[in-house]
Formats: C-alpha cells, structure tokens, sequence
C-alpha cells in the first residue's frame, strides 16, 4: 500500500485477548463486539498514548458498537501474544517484527542486520514498496495488518564497562538475543554468544548475571527498566526493527463492513504519529542514559562498516531458509 492509499485507513499501536462477547456479524450498543489488543509495551510510551487514541477513535467512530480493551505490559512475551492473535484467542496484538517472524518467517527480512541507512529510508521503502506484498503474506497468514509502527534502530548495551566497537568485543559477555533466528545468527557471525531470552524474562537475566549485556531501542530499554543494569550503551544503530499492529484475519472478516473500514480507518496519520512519538524521544533519552551514569559512545562509519561487512552473508543465508520472503528483500535493495 503506497502513501497515496495510506490516507484510507485505521489508527494504532497495540494488543489483545479473546473473542467479542456478541457474535461478530451483530455488533449493536447493546451487545458490542469486543476487540481485545495487548501488547508487552508498558504505559508512559508512545505505544502507550497511541493505542489509547486507538481506543477512542475506533468506539466512537462505531457508535459504540466495538468496545476496546488495550491490555498494556503483558507478560506472556511477543511471540505467545503473536501466536495467541493468530489462534484467535485474542482479537488484536501489536509486536516487533522479530515476533512475528516467528510464526511468518518471510517478516524475517525485516530483522536483517544493516538492511536501512536510515530512518527516512525504511519510512520510504516500507511505504511505498512492501505494505502491500506485507499485507497479503499476512493475510495468507491468519493476520489482518493494520498499520506499520516501530520499534526503531536497536544498540548494543553492556555491564562490564565494554563499548562493542569491535566484533571482537561481543565475545567478551553473554548476550540476550531476542527470540529470532536471525538475531541469533548475528551475534554468533560476530562471534558472540547469545542467549535467547523472552523480553518479560530479561530483568531476571540482567540482575543475576546470567547475561551480560543486550541489543535493544533506547525507548524499550529505559520503558522496560533494563537500562539499570548497564553502563556502556553503544549507538550501533545495527537494526531497524519495525513494529506491527495487527487483527485476527477471521475476526476482522466477519465484522460487519462498515466496522471493517473503521478499523482499517486513518492509516497514515496513525504511522506517522507513531513514528513521530517515538523518533522525538530518541535525543533526550540518550541524555538520560548519561544522566543514569551510563556512558554513551556511537559508533564511528568504520566501525558501523566492519560489522555491516562481517553480517552480510546473513542476506543469503535468509534466502536459503525462506524463499518465499527472497522477494521482499529484493524490494529494500532495489529501493534503497
């Protein structure tokens, strides 16, 4: 879906839990249907302010007839959120693109190390040249996308006082992976070694020392707390993670038309707030990492460049696991 089609849709950020307590096809004020979103996003974040203007939007716009429940902080993990929206036990999840990999592997291309330069980049490339052939691979997938949010570029953060400015420094501690084969294999190609901890698990990893260190957003690190069990925090900028929100594919088939296109209702606006929300944020939370007593160091051009060309083959290595998402990858480098 290019941006020209953008303008025709719904708004965004979230997550959910089971079926509507009237039947889809007979969503009245009496009986509303209920759409249940949850996400493992904590409050006080712009995932949080957009799903609740989600959550406004969508009952007043259909007079009352879907009540929204947003589930924030849940602490089954992305992917159990993600396989749980896909079984139909709840009607809406919002996740990384890494979680959904999980269960549609050719979202997987997503995670690749180094894929985007820049934000403005991927804003233009996932716009305009892979919402449409991601909409229909998820719908083949039980899903029914929303829209686009992010997660952002993620950075390297460490307890020992070590800055990664060189492979060589990943093999100096454990570190949490997230639940992704491709994260995984990064790490190992950078000689590594990572655990593959599920986000609602990593506290209890980082304060007993059973990890030394994490890739991750500064949003997410500061909002889920685990910035407190680092000191050196290494702008490598090395992924850009997009985020989804999603609908159940059944679900959303069988609600009524003109509830269908409140769902799918103001696209664009709804991406750009979000990403807007988030990227505003970055500077200042930088400086707050510093304020924590976590000394920040980026990455130099040379540095960012040895790890791009050491994770390369990790590209083919995806077109050989998933095939059917070769094609996607094909879009980014033909765009870039």
């Amino acid at each position: 879906m290019n941006l020209r089609h953008l303008t025709t849709a719904a708004a965004a950020a979230a997550v959910g839990l089971l079926a509507s307590t009237a039947s889809a096809t007979e969503c009245t004020v009496e009986e509303p249907c209920v759409l249940r979103i949850a996400t493992i996003a904590p409050e006080n974040t712009p995932w949080a302010d957009q799903l609740q203007a989600m959550e406004e939007r969508i009952e007043a716009e259909s007079g009352g007839r879907i009540n929204v429940r947003a589930f924030l902080s849940q602490s089954d993990g992305e992917n159990s959120l993600a396989r749980q929206c896909k079984d139909g036990a709840i009607e809406g999840v919002g996740v990384s693109t890494g979680a959904i990999a999980n269960l549609v592997p050719e979202l997987g291309v997503f995670e690749l190390p180094f894929l985007f330069d820049s934000v403005e980049q991927a804003d233009s490339i996932i716009d305009n040249h892979l919402f449409d052939p991601v909409e229909q691979i998820l719908g083949d997938n039980g899903f029914q996308l929303y829209v686009f949010s992010e997660n952002g570029f993620r950075n390297f953060a460490t307890s020992n006082g070590t800055h990664i400015r060189t492979p060589a420094d990943l093999g100096t501690l454990q570190m949490r992976s997230q639940e992704s084969w491709i994260h995984e294999e990064m790490y190992r190609t950078l000689g590594g070694s990572p655990v593959t901890i599920p986000a609602s698990e990593v506290t209890t990893a980082l304060s007993s020392g059973n990890v030394g260190g994490f890739d991750n957003t500064p949003l997410f690190a500061m909002a889920a707390g685990w910035y407190t069990f680092v000191d050196a925090w290494t702008v490598s900028n090395h992924i850009y993670q997009p985020a989804v929100v999603m609908y159940n594919k059944d679900w959303f088939d069988s609600m009524p038309a003109d509830l269908q296109a409140i769902l799918l209702a103001n696209r664009a606006a709804e991406t750009a707030s979000g990403r807007r929300g988030i990227r505003g944020l970055t500077p200042l939370l930088l400086q707050n990492l510093e304020a924590a007593g976590i000394e920040v160091y980026t990455m130099t051009e040379a540095e960012r460049g040895v790890f791009r060309d050491q994770t390369a083959g990790l590209q083919q290595e995806f077109r050989t696991r998933v095939p059917s998402g070769a094609h996607l990858l094909d879009l980014i480098l033909a765009n870039r």
